[in-house]
Order: C-alpha cells, then sequence, then structure tokens
C-alpha cells in the first residue's frame, strides 16, 4: 500500500512538472516597469535633468525566458549619452543594444514613452545645513534640557547646477525617540535628493536628556533700565526670588548669576499702576514658573 501511495505521489508531481515545462515553453506577452539607467557619461558631469526616471517595456518571450527576468534582482534601462553635453532627445528604442540583458529571446514589442529627453551638465559642489527630521517622546518626568544638534552641521553636496540651485538643506530621515530618559548621541542617516551625490550619508544626532526638577532661587536683584540723569527709580522690595523649572543638572550647576531680572523706567512712568511687573531673562531650557513678589511698587524720583 505504501509504495502504491508513494507511486501515486510520484505520477502527480511529475504531471504537475510536465504541464509547467510545457507552459513555460509557450510565448507569453507580459509589461515591466523599470528605472531608467545614464551610462557612458562624460568625465565630472551628471544628468541635470530628466524627462523620465522609469519607462514601460513590453516584452514577447517564452514563460522560461520571463521567469528568469524576474529572478534577476536589479535590471534597469541604460540609456548612453555617448560622453556628449547639453540637452538631448531621442527614442528609446535607440539604446535597446545598450542593454545586454536584452536578450535575442527577448523581443521588445513597445517601449512607453517612445522618447526621453535629458540634459548633461558639469558637477558643481555647494555647502548647505543639514537639518533633522526627528520626534521626541519623553519618559514622564524627563525633558529636553539642551539644543539638538547635528554633527557635522553643514555638508558639501554634488551634483548638476540647476539642482544644486534648487537645494539650501539637507534633511535627516524621519525617526521617531520614545521614552527618553538619556543623552542622546547617535548616528542618523540622510535623506539624499535624486540628481545628487554626498560623501557621507551619516550624520550624528545629539543632545540632552534630564530628569525635570523645580528650584527656587533667592534674592535675585531686580535691575532698573534706562533711567535718565536727573531721574530715579525706586523699588520696592529690590530682590525677589524665582523659581525654575529644568533639567536636574542644569539647575544644579546654575547660580543666580545667571538669572536677570530688570524694569523699565519709562515703562513705569507711562504705567497706570502704583505696581510694575519685573522683566525676567532665564538661560535656555528653563522654565519660570513663580516669582515672589510679582510685582514691584515704585517711586519715581527727581535727583
Amino acid at each position: 500500500m505504501k509504495k502504491k501511495i508513494l507511486s501515486i505521489s510520484f505520477i502527480a508531481l511529475f504531471s504537475v512538472a510536465l504541464w509547467i515545462s510545457v507552459a513555460l515553453s509557450e510565448s507569453y506577452v507580459s509589461t515591466i516597469l523599470i528605472p531608467v539607467e545614464f551610462i557612458d557619461l562624460p568625465s565630472n558631469c551628471s544628468v541635470g535633468f530628466s524627462s523620465n526616471s522609469e519607462v514601460y517595456l513590453q516584452l514577447k518571450a517564452s514563460g522560461w525566458e520571463l521567469a528568469k527576468l524576474e529572478l534577476k534582482k536589479r535590471v534597469s534601462y541604460c540609456v548612453s549619452v555617448y560622453k556628449k553635453m547639453g540637452r538631448h532627445r531621442n527614442n528609446l528604442v535607440d539604446f535597446i543594444d545598450d542593454n545586454p540583458w536584452i536578450t535575442p529571446a527577448l523581443q521588445v514589442i513597445q517601449i512607453a514613452p517612445a522618447q526621453i529627453e535629458y540634459e548633461i551638465e558639469k558637477i558643481g559642489v555647494k555647502r548647505v545645513p543639514i537639518s533633522g527630521n526627528i520626534k521626541l517622546d519623553f519618559k514622564p518626568g524627563y525633558g529636553l534640557t539642551s539644543s539638538i544638534k547635528y554633527y557635522p552641521s553643514s555638508i558639501e553636496i554634488y551634483g548638476p547646477q540647476n539642482l544644486l540651485h534648487q537645494i539650501d538643506t539637507i534633511h535627516t530621515e524621519y525617526k521617531e525617540f520614545s521614552g527618553l530618559n538619556n543623552n542622546i548621541s547617535l548616528d542618523i542617516s540622510m535623506k539624499v535628493p535624486d540628481g545628487i551625490t554626498i560623501p557621507n550619508k551619516l550624520c550624528t544626532v545629539e543632545f540632552e536628556v534630564q530628569k525635570i526638577v523645580e528650584k527656587v532661587y533667592y534674592g535675585i536683584q531686580v535691575e532698573v533700565r534706562n533711567v535718565p540723569t536727573s531721574k530715579g527709580l525706586v523699588l520696592f522690595p529690590g530682590e525677589i526670588n524665582i523659581t525654575l523649572k529644568g533639567g536636574i543638572n542644569k539647575l544644579g550647576k546654575l547660580l543666580n548669576d545667571s538669572i536677570k531680572a530688570y524694569v523699565d523706567y519709562w515703562t513705569a512712568l507711562n504705567s497706570e499702576e502704583k505696581t510694575i511687573e519685573p522683566i525676567i531673562e532665564i538661560p535656555k531650557f528653563t522654565e519660570v514658573i513663580a516669582v515672589d513678589p510679582k510685582k514691584l511698587e515704585y517711586i519715581i524720583k527727581q535727583n
């Protein structure tokens, strides 16, 4: 019984294989979409413009040939520029011989579009800044405590002059950071526009992440600004207490001298109230939570 089952299975598999072999031996028509690749460029030149980056090829061949074509990792339609600069328009069918993968077993029935227009230019160079494309999400109680820096901050890009004129920034690839609770320093890929080359596709992104806390700074002297020599502005009180919110390490190193508080004489002179609110200047990545007192009494006097 076991031998009989094996025989039946073998016959069935053989029949399927035979059917596939016969089917693949027949001719078929298939349409493929492949990228255009320019070859034989002059030295230090590149493609500044192309009317098409992809073309459709309608092919007629046996199933075996079409199957082999599908298995190839990368197929492109090569267009030779014959080392000529300037703007050109050519029939795409004229470049079949520049594509050795199109063997006599593959019959090209149609190419769409039928023509391609392109321009070959000298390669130029331009330095542009690097800009990030990242999203930050922090662990509860943590936050950003520095600017986001990219190293290098700018990069030289190479390509046709008409493309270089259109580019003023190179962006990084989009990346999300989640659950942040430590400083970050890592390499990130850059997004390179078509037709442009750069010496290195990686840059380093760095920023600080700290636990966010609050701290009170006592006895901050309030400065009086823009007072005429013949006048005087006296504040009551002359000192205030300021509560800041920021990174634990940043606030731990922050001294009173880093916090500025002042009032402007002309603002006080034009005010209809008897009190004035001081202006507070604080370091980046810190936030004022409270000022005590929030408003100050004042007297304008004649010297």
